[in-house]
């Protein structure tokens, strides 16, 4: 009789799904904000409740069927934004969860859980030695439900998602807010903060040339051009359309000017898969100044924005926020470092040959970007 050997590991994990689907659990990996994907192969109950006209089971969404998970979503997300410790978890608390093809009524309940490598959000069926607490939980649901208005308050979050749905950067309702908060913070202390606004140039162009289908690519990629050039502490966004915005805290003149350069040398040397169609972006960027308004930082950062398309595109341009008047909507340029608008590249021929505009530099250190 041949002893039995250790099991492969193919045949581990599936034995290891098949108990968890015997446990009626459920379980969804995190693959960045607000994106999660199944683990394993649906459970019987997963499949009966968030399945819904016959479609194939939710597996990366649930909480489109279910806005008590859809509540949790929220919870979710901000335990492991806070990057807990291994073993740390939250639930939901128990609720019913009703199966649109049989009305039947399933107690179930979601946790999110740290592991050592993974973030992952489980749902598991609670069974009837519950049943008594379910009924009192039912109430107290109805109440909580009323009290909290949880029904309005998922409205309202589902209009300013934190994310854009397709680049997955902030989107712009979320810019803004993080823009107001970044700026309350001038009141507390006194640190740099540069914006850039982003446009690729000629998009319109390209979209009707390659189609749509490819314009979307396009942006997908230079959003994560983006991402990839970026600090933890930074905060890219899409403005809408083909605009990107990025805020950087901490970050002086010198820094952002090789930021910009750093961002508009990383999409043009990229390859698209465009064939002879260049993909290239326009940078404006500017410093804040100490308490003007969000509507006249924004507004400088677009105008440096125009300046670079007036340069020629596939350039960045820079607008000195203590030069600039607000009200004026042009300013005549003037020597490089005391002009209203500067090119970036005679920007880097004045700074001299310590500078490195091709660092890449991904730490938050606000001093060497």
């Amino acid at each position: 009789m041949t002893p039995l050997g250790p099991p492969h590991a193919e045949d581990a994990g599936a034995l290891g799904f098949e108990f968890l689907n015997f446990l009626e659990y459920a379980l969804l990996r995190r693959i960045e904000p607000m994106h999660y994907e199944f683990y394993g192969s649906p459970p019987e109950f997963y499949t009966r409740i968030f399945t819904s006209g016959g479609e194939k089971p939710r597996l990366d969404n649930p909480w489109d069927h279910s806005f008590m998970l859809e509540y949790f979503l929220l919870d979710a997300e901000e335990f492991f934004d806070r990057n807990p410790a291994p073993g740390e978890k939250i639930n939901s608390g128990i609720w019913l969860e009703t199966a649109e093809k049989t009305s039947e009524e399933v107690p179930l309940i979601a946790k999110a859980w740290q592991l050592r490598t993974e973030q992952v959000i489980s749902i598991q069926v609670i069974h009837e030695e519950y049943a008594e607490r379910l009924r009192i939980l039912r109430k107290a649901r109805h109440e909580l439900i009323e009290r909290r208005k949880i029904s309005s308050a998922l409205n309202t979050f589902k209009k300013k998602a934190l994310f854009d749905a397709m680049t997955k950067l902030y989107n712009k309702g979320s810019f803004m807010d993080i823009l107001q908060e970044q700026v309350d913070k001038f009141r507390t202390y006194t640190p740099t903060m540069a914006l850039f606004i982003i446009d690729v140039d000629h998009f319109k162009d390209v979209n009707d040339t390659l189609g749509h289908l490819a314009g979307d690519s396009i942006l997908i990629q230079v959003a994560d051009l983006l991402k990839g050039s970026l600090r933890k502490s930074d905060f890219p966004a899409r403005y809408g359309g083909d605009e990107f915005t990025v805020i950087a805290p901490d970050t002086n003149t010198e820094q952002s000017q090789k930021l910009a350069e750093k961002l508009r040398k990383r999409v043009m040397a990229h390859d698209f898969n465009t064939g002879s169609i260049p993909v290239t972006i326009s940078v404006g960027y500017t410093i804040y100044r100490p308490g003007e308004s969000l509507d006249n930082f924004i507004r400088r950062a677009d105008l440096a924005l125009y300046d670079a398309k007036e340069a020629g595109r596939n350039c960045s341009c820079f607008r000195d926020p203590w030069l600039i008047d607000d009200d004026e909507p042009e300013t005549q340029p003037s020597l490089a470092g005391q002009a209203a608008s500067v090119p970036a590249a005679s920007m880097a021929a004045g700074l001299g040959s310590g500078l490195d505009l091709d660092r890449d530099d991904l730490d938050d250190s606000p001093i060497d970007r």
